[in-house]
């Protein structure tokens, strides 16, 4: 078994705190450190435990050590199906305790969040956070189509190692600019017909876009040509019955989004309040 822990010094820490995350293997009583990995919390913005978290199940952890855990970790850590097991001390004696089956795995967070949940970050709240971490691979590639002024590539930048935002607006593509990160590569192009070369993204998003497209049969099909194997797309959508969006007529329920994507596996559906998201993995 693969377990991870967050740790600053020698001494366990909570997800969203720890410097660093050491990944152990962990067989017949006896454990084995297998590397030990920059805590990507450290820079995260917000969301700082589902970074963690996000790491942790990227170094291929079942179980996760910690000294604390709020609702929204131990939320996606049941999602993930990750284990948590909760200890306050060093490193070697939460490992020691660990093999002799002495932690009982953890029942329910530890505190509650001080921060209001659905919280956002430059228009982006928390729930969209922890997808784009969930489903980015750390140095993959992404695409935003449809981007707008960048809302989502200002995340994405921070995780994937190249962005694509692409968006027929020149003006809204101003704004991207201003955010000058050098793994953005900004495409004036429409989102049905892009130069992203195929099988080539880990993660496509389109937030609030697909209702909008004239020809969605097209833009799957261009989801599905530029996604690797096993990429995910991310598809956020405005609630029919919302007050929030576009008109009524446009707004498409979940069911209308998942007949133009039936040649993908669906591994989500999040409600997001006013929006939901729904993210399909390319077979």
């Amino acid at each position: 078994m693969r377990i991870a822990i967050s740790k600053t010094g020698n001494r366990v820490d909570g997800p969203g705190e720890g410097e660093e995350i050491a990944i152990y293997e962990v067989e017949d009583g006896r454990y084995k450190l297998v590397e030990v990995v920059e805590n990507p919390a450290k820079y995260a913005k917000m969301a700082r435990g589902a970074a963690a978290l996000a790491e942790a199940r990227r170094r291929g952890a079942q179980a996760l050590i910690v000294s604390e855990i709020g609702p929204r970790g131990f939320e996606i850590a049941k999602v993930w199906g990750l284990k948590v097991y909760v200890y306050e001390g060093l490193v070697e004696e939460a490992l020691a305790r660990f093999v002799e089956g002495e932690l009982k795995e953890a029942e329910g967070p530890t505190h509650h969040e001080h921060h209001h949940h659905g919280g956002h970050w430059r228009g982006v709240s928390e729930d969209e956070y922890a997808l784009l971490l969930k489903y980015t691979p750390r140095g993959g590639i992404a695409a935003d189509l449809g981007c707008g002024a960048g809302r989502l590539c200002e995340v994405l930048k921070d995780i994937a190692s190249r962005v694509y935002c692409v968006d027929i607006d020149e003006e809204a593509l101003k704004e991207v600019e201003k955010i000058g990160a050098p793994n953005l590569s900004i495409l004036r192009e429409d989102v049905l017909h892009t130069s992203i070369p195929g099988n080539s993204v880990d993660v496509v998003v389109m937030s609030n876009v697909f209702h909008d497209l004239a020809d969605k049969k097209a833009a799957a099909a261009e989801v599905a040509r530029i996604l690797r194997q096993g990429g995910h797309v991310i598809l956020i959508e405005h609630k029919p019955g919302s007050p929030f969006g576009p008109p009524s007529f446009l707004k498409m329920s979940p069911d209308d989004v998942r007949k133009y994507f039936k040649g993908f596996k669906e591994v989500e559906y999040q409600d997001l309040g006013h929006n939901y998201a729904l993210v399909f993995q390319k077979a």
